[in-house]
């Protein structure tokens, strides 16, 4: 635990710190220019819908078919804090000359997750990607650059872990934008932008103009990093199985006391000998009993070659506008659910030996669960996606900013229904639990920015829409839905097509009080038709979210924002009853 003293110690030296009006410390070594900049937040955030029974496991008492998604709602109460975060972030930037380097790293504790403890399963940080835990550090942003001309054509060379944000996605994300991992969605809002998700991956980058229109990119991935996932348990998180760490938390089937009615039969002393038989053999559980543990096997990572990419940028003076042409190869940085295959057949055999006789009742009572605990899951990640992609970004003589993209990939892993994966694995059948297939996705979005409305000094609308197309899908499987809702047949599965927009308002008010800003803002977000191939989902037909916030800012060094986000619609959504409301402040120096 992080001692209370400690704390007043890194908050009361922010405080000392931020006394007068100022971002960034710079400093000068010899010819060296240098600039420290650092942000210290405090966050908090409760829960403030009911838990849904539809997303809660029949195991654990709800009406759901699983409950492999349901830790972080049997963890949180309504109206209980699921977060307490202490953080800090700072970066430092060097120049010299022509060259220079950057460095970024963060830290956090949360005081909620850490030293509380949890109403179902505790939520550990043991096995757990650095990202996931509830504290500790991380080093982001770290590269050198260097400027030069070519000619008399100026370039750009950067080495390191960076942010390459290519494309003009605005929120909606699945488009050109694939070099980088995402953040895991936990404080995913409406109105949030695609990139703000981005996290750092270790490129080396070059930037090159032509001539003085026409200008080249290319990047070259040393390293593969798949995106960082919410920890199981946490209140955001809609799958308890897929962080690191997390491998005993897939059950399925029935519960120990469920299979044991379904051996009546047998008298006590056989009924126990044949569970015992049955667990011998693969059927276990846990503790809470969801039904049938299924083990985790070795994640199979992508290779870290492999991934690169070249950009093509022309510039359109006369209509003030960017056209660019991507081509890119890369390794998929989501997961993919896989089974691997088992089977009952030594169950006969145990049961004999336990003198227990091996009836078509028992038998067809017990293999299913046998085969369930025997078989296994892991986590894969698909290689070799190839992309085509068009963008342009254009500002309209009224100062509306105009931008679009449209992305191709031929080869592009689409994740096979989870529960068809299970059921393939508990028959013996090894599945990679995805198809390839050719998906299509276009999306534009404007955005304009106003002298006042209502009275503020300013008003920024932006809003994006976007669509999603995959082909090839009547091979006879079914793709992505959340097990929570079953296998039968029916909608929720992906579809061929797929939309919904995305818009943001906010409105500034300039000195409210002296140096005081006052930021209000609106959110909204609707899938209107269609399931986008998992396992990025970014449209769920009906799925609706809307969030209100107001933001302060005291000269443009203290900070804080209360925001209330609420997420409704969409008969297969998993975040109906994930609504929040979130209040931080921070001090930057």
């Amino acid at each position: 635990m992080l001692p209370l003293s400690a704390f007043r110690v890194i908050w009361g030296g922010a405080l000392a710190l931020a006394t007068v009006p100022a971002w960034g410390v710079p400093f000068n070594i010899g010819a060296v220019e240098g600039q420290f900049d650092s942000k210290l937040s405090l966050s908090s955030a409760w829960g403030t819908a009911s838990p849904s029974q539809r997303l809660i496991g029949a195991a654990n008492g709800g009406t759901g078919y699983s409950a492999i998604g349901d830790d972080g709602r049997k963890n949180f109460r309504q109206g209980e804090a699921f977060t307490r975060l202490l953080s800090g972030e700072h970066a430092l930037e060097l120049r010299y000359g022509n060259s220079g380097a950057y460095l970024k790293g963060r830290y956090w504790y949360d005081f909620e997750l850490k030293d509380d403890s949890r109403r179902f399963k505790a939520i550990d940080d043991g096995g757990r990607a650095q990202s996931s835990k509830a504290s500790g550090g991380e080093l982001l942003d770290a590269y050198v650059w260097h400027n030069y001309q070519l000619g008399d054509e100026p370039g750009t060379l950067r080495l390191g872990r960076q942010v390459l944000g290519w494309g003009q996605a605005e929120f909606i994300g699945g488009g050109i934008g694939a070099i980088n991992p995402h953040e895991a969605a936990t404080w995913s809002r409406p109105g949030s932008t695609w990139r703000s998700n981005l996290r750092p991956a270790s490129l080396l980058y070059l930037n090159q103009n032509l001539t003085d229109r026409l200008a080249i990119d290319g990047f070259y991935q040393l390293k593969w990093t798949a995106d960082s996932q919410a920890n199981c348990g946490t209140f955001m998180a809609t799958s308890d199985v897929l962080a690191q760490g997390c491998d005993r938390n897939l059950a399925l089937g029935p519960t120990q006391a469920a299979l044991a009615a379904q051996l009546n039969s047998l008298g006590s002393a056989q009924r126990q000998a044949a569970l015992q038989a049955a667990s011998a053999q693969g059927a276990r559980f846990a503790s809470p009993d969801e039904g049938v543990l299924i083990s985790r096997g070795k994640d199979r990572d992508a290779r870290d070659g492999g991934q690169f990419g070249l950009a093509v940028h022309y510039q359109l003076d006369q209509w003030n506008t960017d056209l660019g042409a991507y081509a890119m190869n890369y390794h998929s940085r989501a997961p993919i659910f896989a089974g691997t295959g088992a089977s009952a057949s030594n169950l006969a055999g145990a049961l004999a030996s336990a003198g227990v006789p091996a009836s078509a009742e028992v038998l067809d009572a017990l293999q299913p669960s046998v085969a369930a605990g025997r078989s296994g899951y892991y986590l894969r990640y698909p290689q070799n996606i190839h992309l085509l992609g068009l963008s342009f970004s254009s500002t309209l003589p009224a100062g509306t900013r105009w931008k679009g993209e449209v992305s191709y990939r031929p080869n592009a892993p689409v994740q096979q229904n989870w529960l068809q994966v299970l059921d393939q694995a508990a028959s013996g059948i090894d599945t990679a639990g995805y198809r390839r297939k050719a998906v299509t996705q276009v999306q534009t979005s404007l955005a304009h920015t106003f002298d006042g409305g209502l009275g503020a000094d300013s008003f920024e609308l932006a809003g994006e829409v976007g669509a999603v197309h995959v082909a090839g899908l009547g091979d006879g499987l079914d793709y992505g839905r959340d097990p929570v809702y079953g296998r039968a047949p029916g909608a929720g599965f992906t579809t061929a097509n797929a939309w919904g927009y995305r818009a943001r308002a906010v409105w500034t008010f300039n000195d409210v009080l002296p140096r005081l800003a006052v930021k209000p803002s609106l959110g909204w977000s609707h899938d209107v038709s269609g399931y986008s191939p998992q396992p990025e989902g970014t449209f769920e037909q009906g799925r609706k979210a809307v969030s209100v916030g107001l933001g302060t800012d005291y000269q443009r060094t203290w900070s804080a924002d209360l925001t209330y986000t609420a997420f409704f619609g969409g008969r297969y959504s998993t975040l109906a009853d994930r609504d929040f409301l979130s209040l931080s402040t921070s001090v930057r120096f």
